[in-house]
């Protein structure tokens, strides 16, 4: 449907069928035959003449039609529908003044679906929805594709209001989902005849009949409000994706003859204006064998091109024998009609050996090769045919060799420098050999050091996505408040960080790996978007996505650019939810995900859901990965297996977690060997310890879910974490398994934790304490399915201050507290400056000080943790201060009755000390001779004084000393 003029091919054999004669514009007088008698349409609409939202009615009628909301496109004499959310998905509205009442109706569409199988309407006539109701009572509907994958063309011959669905008749409806036909590929006229003077309707494809129901009702019977669509129904599905080069509705019921005529008269010239066939083929192609209901058969007349069926293989000449120009000529059949067209196609003459070897020397790309961290794969062959060999020429002690994780690879070993060591540049040479060529590419390597510093982790970052809400399918993250797994800040002010350019534009599922090094993460994510998706689930499993995306980081917070990796085969349905983890044993990453697989590798072909297998690659660097296979594959019910695996490693035994479809509920295997694998019926608690026995079935069903008065009873996309030393939740392990609406949960992560992973009814529920410390988006979202990863606390404040400056912070104003000997200090608040400029001050929660820090004159410091936002590690210096080499008595007197404060400082020690003496009425510093005695008085020029006391300083201690009282009046 990529060719401009089809729009006007279309508009001309139509305008000719409407005289009553077809000669098909262009075509050769052997294709014309008699029409028959085709009445005019009271509505036609050949996108042709759209000037803003005004579909001009090219009958004359005047009953134009308007283009609601954004995103359609219009463009020579076609009308291209994106499909989309219920709610922003672009539709025609089409006037019903010529429709109300009509007992006989015809509507004739020529339409090229984009949307898979599914619930939806390409065209739609009906009652409105009345007050209260949520659906048409009545209707008439047409969808190309309906949830089983045959053509739906219905009509409501009953009245259920609150079921209206129940009551249609007509081929593929909801009760009859696979009588007529399966829908065609590509584009075809879908033709629907409501005869309601003989009680029929009749559906025909490309002028035949496919199937004929007695119908009781009629358009007329819809009552004399109707609303009328084209990409929509009033149902709350999904809009229309795919393209209308023409929409017509007729006052009459066409008899069989009529419609055949209408696509005989207009299918040819479609077909033949949309094929395309490649100018220029190096490479074999495939030719379409059917367009717009035409059949079509193919030659050549050279044999650099070969056609069996619809496979033309190419066959370049020889280098120095010059191109070839070939003719395909392809022979259209519609009924009775045929007409021929050739198509030039230049094959280029072959490259030479050399040219071949140099190109796929030129073709090879190492990402990252500036910033070399892990090891890496290398090809082994180019596409050209060349094979390409690998040796070291520089730094052979930070590099080698061994067979790749594919057979089309080899790994690249690398052996990084020391923590604190500069980088080290290697140069590899590939030598790539065809022939009696050999070509050499030197290819340079920078290699980083070994990170440095602690590796002990101090907190969280959690990546997830919130669901299939327009705009949810992207990437989040969040940062834990310190070291705690179930206390959450939100990041980017609620706004999601990662969002798809490539494949279906949706990601769910993100799942972040730390390397073995430490110092590099890989973001892996389900390429899916089922907001707007025709069919959903469903059509997400039969004909979804083979890839994954993936990001890596040095630090998360600077990400590579997107990739989009094709990891499943051709006879997978779907990718979803991949994990992965590191092998020390493999040396090398393990990559599993689930898939339904297939015994065709066209989506067309396939009637229904399978089942859902694990599957698993290996990679070394997330860019090759190794050929799939199955590791679990059982089949749980129709169409029914299972997902969602998810992985730990504890003294040698790997435990993992998936989500059983069975029940929906999450089952706790283990064993030494992770690539073990399960077939044809789940693993019991006995078998060797080298396959996968089971611990738990129903993992914490039953369990409170952590909202008022309800239990966890199925979720899926589970993730099991461990905790950081010192968590402040005291516990090793938590389980977070997501349990979204569609599972009776708060559709969101539910946490369970245990201090004994092999104890598989050991988890402690933790919901009522994660639900008040939840991020949560701008949009109200909250994590589903997702992984949270421990980090280190530098991790930890770049992602801070990346992402929410006001949490994080800057630097933490000076803790400097003194005390006297035996006194405990009182260590108070800490102020603290945000990245933002902003400052705060807070509680902090100090680490117990023992007595013994503050017996003594000295100087120690405390750690403790500021209560913001990012638990801030803090630190109060304290000075403890020894006691005096002095004593000291206090007293009171009336002088010329005035009340005189004395103090007496008696030096027992054999030197002689300076003193401060200090009381409510002054301060005075003296010597005190050795074994001597001063007596210092401060006149308080009072009547009366309270009692108090004196200090005195002497080397850095202090004593005082209580006075009485005293009244001189």
């Amino acid at each position: 449907m990529s060719n401009p003029t089809l729009g006007r091919a279309l508009r001309r054999a139509t305008a000719v069928a409407a005289a009553g004669l077809v000669a098909l514009a262009g075509l050769p007088a052997a294709a014309q035959v008699a029409a028959a008698d085709v009445p005019d349409p009271v509505i036609h609409y050949t996108f042709d003449d759209v000037a803003g939202p005004t579909v001009t009615d090219a009958s004359g009628n005047g009953h134009h039609g308007t283009l609601r909301r954004e995103g359609a496109q219009v463009r020579d004499g076609l009308l291209s529908l994106p499909g989309g959310n219920a709610s922003s998905a672009p539709y025609v509205e089409v006037p019903t003044a010529a429709l109300v009442g009509r007992t006989d109706l015809t509507v004739s569409t020529w339409l090229d679906p984009r949307s898979g199988p599914g619930n939806l309407a390409a065209a739609f006539i009906g009652a409105p929805v009345a007050s209260g109701a949520a659906y048409s009572a009545g209707y008439w509907l047409l969808n190309p594709s309906n949830p089983s994958g045959y053509v739906k063309s219905v009509l409501t011959s009953s009245v259920a209001p609150s079921a209206p669905w129940g009551t249609e008749v007509g081929p593929g409806s909801t009760n009859a989902a696979t009588s007529g036909l399966r829908t065609p590929t590509g584009g075809a006229l879908y033709t629907s005849v409501v005869d309601g003077t003989r009680g029929t309707l009749t559906v025909y494809v490309n002028g035949t009949a496919i199937r004929e129901v007695a119908i009781a009702r009629n358009v007329a019977s819809f009552g004399a409000q109707l609303v009328a669509y084209i990409g929509r129904s009033t149902y709350d599905d999904p809009g229309w994706n795919g393209d209308v080069l023409d929409y017509a509705v007729y006052d009459t019921a066409l008899d069989a003859d009529q419609v055949g005529e209408l696509f005989a008269s207009e299918a040819m010239e479609l077909a033949v204006d949309a094929v395309e066939v490649p100018a220029t083929a190096a490479e074999t192609f495939t030719l379409p064998g059917a367009s717009y209901g035409a059949r079509l058969s193919w030659a050549s007349d050279h044999p650099a091109i070969t056609v069996d069926g619809t496979t033309a293989t190419v066959t370049r000449p020889a280098p120095g024998v010059g191109d070839a120009s070939v003719t395909l000529t392809a022979t259209f059949t519609v009924g009775e009609r045929t007409h021929t067209e050739g198509y030039v196609v230049l094959v280029p003459q072959d490259l030479t050996d050399e040219e071949k070897a140099a190109t796929d020397l030129a073709a090879i790309t190492v990402p990252g090769a500036a910033n070399v961290r892990t090891n890496l794969s290398v090809p082994t062959s180019g596409d050209l045919g060349s094979s390409i060999g690998w040796t070291v020429r520089e730094g052979e002690e930070h590099v080698s060799f061994r067979d790749g994780v594919s057979a089309g690879s080899r790994t690249v070993v690398v052996e990084r420098p020391a923590a604190g060591a500069e980088a080290v540049d290697v140069v590899l040479t590939a030598t790539a050999r065809l022939g009696a060529v050999t070509r050499s590419r030197d290819i340079e390597l920078t290699i980083q050091p070994m990170p440095g510093g602690s590796a002990g982790t101090e907190a969280y970052v959690w990546a997830f996505f919130t669901g299939e809400g327009a705009g949810a399918e992207r990437v989040s993250l969040a940062a834990s408040r310190g070291n705690d797994a179930l206390a959450w800040n939100t990041l980017n002010e609620g706004e999601p960080l990662f969002t798809s350019e490539l494949g279906t534009g949706g990601l769910r599922d993100p799942f972040i790996i730390r390397s073995p090094e430490g110092d590099r993460f890989f973001m892996i994510a389900t390429d899916l978007k089922i907001d707007g998706l025709p069919g959903g689930f469903r059509t997400a499993q039969i004909s979804g996505s083979l890839h994954m995306e993936v990001w890596e980081s040095d630090d998360l917070v600077t990400w590579s650019d997107q990739r989009h990796v094709q990891v499943s085969s051709e006879y997978a349905g779907n990718t979803w939810a991949p994990e992965a983890f590191w092998s020390e044993e493999l040396d090398t990453y393990v990559v599993f995900w689930a898939s339904n697989l297939y015994d065709t590798t066209d989506p067309a072909d396939r009637t229904d859901v399978t089942y859902n297998r694990m599957m698993y690659a290996t990679t070394d660097d997330f860019v090759t990965f190794s050929e799939p296979r199955v590791w679990v594959d059982v089949r749980r019910g129709a169409g029914r297996g299972m997902i969602d695996s998810t992985v730990a490693l504890v003294d040698g035994t790997y435990h993992r977690f998936t989500k059983d479809e069975a029940d929906m509920t999450i089952r706790h295997e283990v064993s030494t060997d992770l690539l073990a694998t399960v077939s044809g019926a789940l693993p019991g608690r006995q078998g060797p310890v080298d396959e996968w026995t089971l611990v738990q079935e129903r993992v914490a069903t039953g369990l409170p879910n952590g909202e008022p008065g309800r239990t966890f009873t199925s979720g899926e996309g589970a993730s099991v974490f461990p905790a950081n030393e010192g968590d402040v939740n005291g516990l090793d392990w938590f389980l977070l398994i997501d349990q979204p609406s569609y599972h009776g949960g708060p559709n969101h992560y539910v946490p369970f934790g245990t201090d004994d992973l092999d104890a598989g009814a050991a988890w402690q529920p933790l919901g009522h304490v994660l639900r008040e410390n939840l991020p949560q988006n701008s949009d109200g979202g909250k994590p589903r399915h997702g992984t949270v990863i421990p980090v280190t606390r530098a991790e930890y404040q770049r992602v801070l201050e990346a992402y929410a400056p006001d949490i994080a912070v800057a630097s933490v104003g000076a803790l400097d507290v003194t005390t006297q000997a035996g006194v405990a200090p009182e260590l108070g608040q800490a102020t603290l400056t945000m990245v933002d400029g902003s400052s705060t001050t807070v509680d902090v929660e100090w680490a117990p000080v023992d007595s013994a820090d503050y017996a003594g004159a000295g100087t120690f410091t405390v750690r403790g943790v500021a209560q913001d936002a990012s638990r801030m590690p803090v630190e109060a210096t304290v000075t403890v201060l020894g006691a005096a080499p002095v004593t000291v008595e206090a007293d009171t007197r009336c002088v010329v009755g005035r009340v005189v404060e004395t103090a007496r400082v008696d030096n027992a020690s054999a030197e002689p000390v300076e003193v401060t003496v200090s009381s409510a009425f002054g301060a005075r510093t003296v010597t005190v001779g050795p074994e001597r005695t001063t007596t210092l008085t401060f006149s308080t020029r009072q009547q009366a004084v309270p009692a108090g006391a004196v200090s005195v300083t002497a080397n850095g201690g202090t004593v005082s000393a209580a006075y009485p009282a005293r009244s001189c009046a």
